[in-house]
């Protein structure tokens, strides 16, 4: 548990998608099928039934139920049709981009408590999430924060490991590759800094994070691009450059893979969302 106080938690980042209040009648459809999305997912059934399939696991949900997808899990879902359906929902990323299911063994599916105040954190979120203030962007993030607390807590996650010198090797290094992202980053690289050797880094690296060096180091870039088109005027060409990537279109072409829209569109969908 210390590790995940020391390293993970105390440079925790949630930030929200999307998300609101959803609710059907008797005879309408809610059903998608299997996907991943590269963001987590919060599905809250306050109303009817459904089926969500996790990563091959039927799960029926029902009132007080509440869902946490991870960033990645196939999934697929429908309404059972014989009564009005409703939910809250949200989706948002987590940085750093670990497997924090893994690191806490949570479960996809908990119960909310019976005093209910995952269904008022909800309640809350939907309200201030279509307002405009500053300080309400603010109050959704902290609702966002409380609701991982709460689902966690629920989870109550047990045989968390202790923090050893392997852990404080990972952090260091996990910094390292933060700091260096825009230069070229191979495995015999970042095995000398983890001092190991490079034929075991891969499998230790991923039993630590969830991910392998490359694709955490892609999330990482992809997560840091983000935040350059949102925050900057910079250009494509020098996006591509501090992400260490040699060519706009490979850039452009990851990037959709991540975010569902190429650099450019996103940078206009978020300027017209911040403007409205």
């Amino acid at each position: 548990m210390k590790y995940l106080q020391d390293v993970y938690f105390t440079n925790l980042n949630a930030v929200y998608n999307f998300g609101g209040y959803f609710s059907i009648s008797e005879h309408e459809d809610w059903s998608s099928g299997k996907q991943r999305f590269e963001q987590c997912k919060f599905y809250f059934i306050t109303g009817g039934s459904c089926v969500i399939d996790i990563e091959g696991t039927n799960y029926h949900g029902r009132a007080g139920d509440w869902f946490f997808i991870p960033a990645g899990a196939e999934h697929s879902y429908y309404n059972e049709k014989n009564e009005p359906f409703k939910k809250y929902w949200m989706h948002f990323d987590l940085y750093p981009t670990v497997d924090v299911f893994r690191l806490l063994g949570l479960p996809y599916l908990v119960k909310a408590d019976e005093k209910g105040k995952a269904e008022r954190l909800f309640k809350r979120f939907a309200k201030l999430h279509k307002s405009n203030e500053l300080t309400d962007k603010l109050a959704v993030k902290a609702c966002l924060i409380d609701l991982l607390a709460e689902y966690i807590k629920a989870a109550r996650p047990e045989g968390v490991n202790v923090v050893n010198r392997a852990e404080a090797r990972l952090n260091e290094l996990l910094k390292f590759i933060n700091e260096n992202l825009d230069k070229p980053l191979p495995n015999t690289v970042l095995a000398e800094k983890y001092f190991t050797h490079p034929n075991h880094f891969i499998r230790a690296f991923k039993e630590k994070t969830g991910l392998t060096p490359a694709k955490y180091i892609k999330s990482k870039r992809m997560e840091t691009a983000k935040r350059l088109l949102e925050s900057t005027d910079l250009s494509l060409a020098e996006i591509t450059e501090r992400v260490g990537l040699n060519e706009a279109n490979h850039f452009s072409r990851l990037f959709k893979e991540y975010y569902s829209f190429p650099p450019s569109e996103y940078r206009r969908r978020f300027r017209r969302e911040i403007l409205l």
